[in-house]
């Protein structure tokens, strides 16, 4: 008869309920569950000491185990370890053995002194010298996004950093920039020049100074609203005007 024919009943010492499980359910080493009725803890057996408990109990009649059964034979008794000899009278008891003293920690090498690091280099700033770009002072990024947009031009006089007027393609780092505007498939929309990574919805009608929306606020005079240049305070202009409707 294999285990899953065989079923183990137990008692719970705690409520006296009487339960029974299949053979092969049981865990193969003893361990300890809660009693399904009462929730009290109950130790029970390993499978191999179950199989042994339902061979006594189909030969001789054992009584119901509560949840585990006695171990089969316990283990046969250690004698205890012979007493060391005293010395005689009148002997002195050694000395216990001096411990070593510890071994010196190695001292770690001095570690190099480290050289100050360099204060980071400012970014170079650029300056336009041309109508809408008064007061302006841009970086490479902004640089970039003015030239792709055909903002700024060779032939524009550029003040890079605190150096004197050149020609925008005749600094090396903006030159590299006209010749990939060279390659480009289309012209992105004009940006802003106080926000270059904005696009320009609006001019100024006096500097002609794209303007985003942002440095074109709506303000009002008397019963009419207008754009104002934040930057002058001229008129400002949708940039991209609908063509007016044919009579």
């Amino acid at each position: 008869m294999n285990d899953s024919e065989l079923r183990y009943t137990f008692a719970c010492p705690s409520c006296g309920s009487s339960f029974s499980i299949s053979l092969e359910r049981i865990p193969p080493v003893q361990a300890r569950f809660s009693c399904p009725k009462c929730g009290k803890p109950m130790d029970f057996p390993s499978r191999d000491e179950a199989r042994v408990f339902l061979q006594l109990q189909a030969n001789g009649g054992a009584p119901t185990p509560s949840a585990a059964p006695p171990s089969a034979a316990p283990a046969p008794f250690a004698p205890a370890p012979a007493p060391e000899p005293e010395p005689p009278v009148g002997a002195s008891s050694p000395e216990p053995a001096p411990h070593p003293p510890p071994a010196p920690r190695p001292t770690p090498p001095p570690r190099p002194l480290e050289a100050p690091s360099a204060p980071a280099a400012p970014d170079k700033t650029y300056r336009v010298q041309a109508k809408g770009f008064e007061n302006d002072v841009f970086d490479r990024r902004a640089m970039r996004n003015l030239i792709r947009t055909f903002a700024i031009n060779e032939s524009d006089w550029v003040v890079p950093g605190d150096s004197v007027p050149v020609k925008a393609a005749e600094i090396a780092e903006l030159k590299s920039l006209f010749e990939l505007r060279k390659t480009a498939r289309a012209t992105p929309l004009p940006v802003c020049r106080t926000h270059t990574d904005v696009v320009a919805h609006y001019v100024c009608a006096d500097s002609t100074r794209p303007l985003c929306e942002g440095c074109a606020p709506e303000k009002k005079f008397g019963g009419t609203s207008l754009r104002v240049c934040d930057h002058c305070g001229g008129t400002a202009r949708e940039l991209h005007q609908a063509p007016a409707d044919e009579a």
